[in-house]
């Protein structure tokens, strides 16, 4: 079950040139407070799921996003109880206004066991250009 997770999260956020993301599909990951934490740049930038939903939506009906796909390199999981953390890490290939970009990165979840189902509480991540932040030399 925690192994999906990732998988799920990356097939709801990706998508082709005149597509669009599964929103309701990731929602369905988070718990209804959860939080993505994007960490790459000089300071986080927090958004709730409908916010970070919202602001993906609009980048797309802009175009500044014309497609994504992110898919996991390797993973491993830590559970204590009904509390667990999956370290993802990913190749992300993102089209926009500036041409396609591929990109490096982790992507932390912190879930908790809560109805039956294990829901993300957290999503934190930082990416680059280069592999260097991949441990597992993919």
């Amino acid at each position: 079950m925690l192994k999906e997770v990732p998988a799920k999260v990356y097939r709801g956020i990706s998508f082709e040139k005149d597509g669009s993301p599964d929103f309701d599909l990731l929602a369905s990951c988070f718990i209804e407070q959860g939080i993505f934490i994007n960490n790459k740049g000089d300071t986080p930038v927090i958004k709730t799921v409908p916010a970070y939903i919202s602001m993906i939506g609009s980048a797309i009906e802009s175009g500044m996003i014309i497609s994504i796909k992110e898919r996991e390199l390797s993973s491993s999981i830590q559970t204590y109880g009904k509390i667990a953390q999956i370290s993802s890490e990913y190749e992300l290939t993102f089209e926009g206004k500036q041409g396609i970009q591929t990109r490096y990165g982790v992507n932390l979840f912190q879930l908790i066991f809560h109805n039956d189902q294990w829901l993300i509480s957290s999503m934190c991540w930082d990416d680059r250009t280069d592999k260097s932040l991949l441990t597992r030399g993919v």
